[in-house]
């Protein structure tokens, strides 16, 4: 299904690596070498990836203090290790993910979260030259209250400008995810703009690692906004585009989104989030939330949905 409508490149950032066994050099748990094996089943039927290497998350499960010598060091002996392991099957890597939320940069700080990030680059770029290394960011623009999750510390900007005003170094390209229209305010006719800007901040050529939106959930009235209630508590979006959450919305979104993606010389490529509707939302396990269960492009039962006809037929112009 995915071939036929034009997917030919995934991320892959499951590998269920576990730091402790590998800085102990002890073996690596069955997931690894299962979640191999499966990179290599589907490099061999023809796909290409962007890898995700670990972050500040899985570095915590190390006995190691946040921020310490010994704590890059053993990020870089890591980062070193996926460049070699995987360098062959997959060239293109984002290091760690969106460290300007701060659920995934854990316990770094934000300066200490640039160090992280440029730890990764250099390493993996020392042990394999022919990769083509970078970061993700979602936190741009920067505007305090027109974005879940965001604050007045303007996170992605400051991510941006520590990875890509230093002109030491190696980095190749610059990722973005952004989800106007149900994390933040905005619709498809936002990506432009936000395009254009994160071009002009980075100067590098764009993946956009992430984008989407729900196709469930319902609408947060005045006074809900008012109180500052996050969607896994309400079961409703703060923000929308044309006003609702549904499958038709989700496929329309894509059409025209994916049109202002063609028409960006800089921008290489995108990924959809994300292929299936999860089971349960990832953030607060429930069933019901729309926050991390619509996103897909076919249902819970693997149904092709609305969305995935859309991403098809418009994928078949460029091909």
């Amino acid at each position: 299904m995915m071939k036929s409508a034009c997917i030919g490149w995934l991320r892959f950032g499951d590998f269920n690596f576990d730091v402790n066994a590998f800085l102990e050099e002890r073996s690596q748990p069955d997931g690894f070498y299962k979640a191999s094996e499966r990179l290599r089943e589907l490099h061999s039927a023809g796909f290409q990836f962007v890898g995700i290497s670990p972050g500040p998350r899985e570095m915590a499960k190390a006995s190691l203090i946040a921020g310490s010598i010994e704590y890059y060091d053993a990020y870089a002996r890591v980062s070193r290790f996926f460049a070699q392991e995987f360098g062959e099957l997959i060239e293109w890597w984002q290091v760690a993910n969106e460290l300007d939320i701060w659920i995934f940069r854990d316990t770094l700080t934000m300066e200490q979260s640039v160090e992280f990030l440029k730890v990764g680059i250099r390493a993996m770029k020392d042990e394999a030259p022919h990769l083509k290394v970078g970061i993700n960011i979602t936190l741009y623009p920067s505007l305090p209250g027109e974005v879940d999750g965001n604050t007045e510390a303007h996170e992605g900007v400051f991510l941006a400008k520590g990875i890509y005003d230093d002109p030491t170094l190696p980095v190749d390209f610059a990722g973005f995810d952004s989800y106007p229209g149900s994390w933040r305010k905005g619709g498809p006719d936002s990506w432009s703009e936000y395009l254009d800007g994160f071009y002009e901040l980075t100067g590098k050529p764009i993946i956009i690692m992430e984008f989407g939106y729900a196709a469930s959930g319902g609408i947060m009235t005045e006074e809900e906004i008012s109180q500052e209630l996050y969607p896994c508590e309400i079961k409703k979006w703060k923000f929308s585009w044309r006003g609702e959450h549904s499958l038709q919305m989700q496929a329309d979104y894509i059409r025209e989104v994916m049109k202002i993606f063609s028409e960006k010389p800089f921008v290489l490529g995108a990924f959809y989030y994300n292929w299936r509707d999860a089971e349960t939302c990832w953030q607060c396990k429930d069933a019901d939330c729309p926050a991390e269960t619509a996103w897909g492009l076919l249902d819970k039962n693997g149904k092709p949905k609305l969305s995935y006809q859309a991403l098809k037929e418009y994928s078949l112009t460029l091909a």
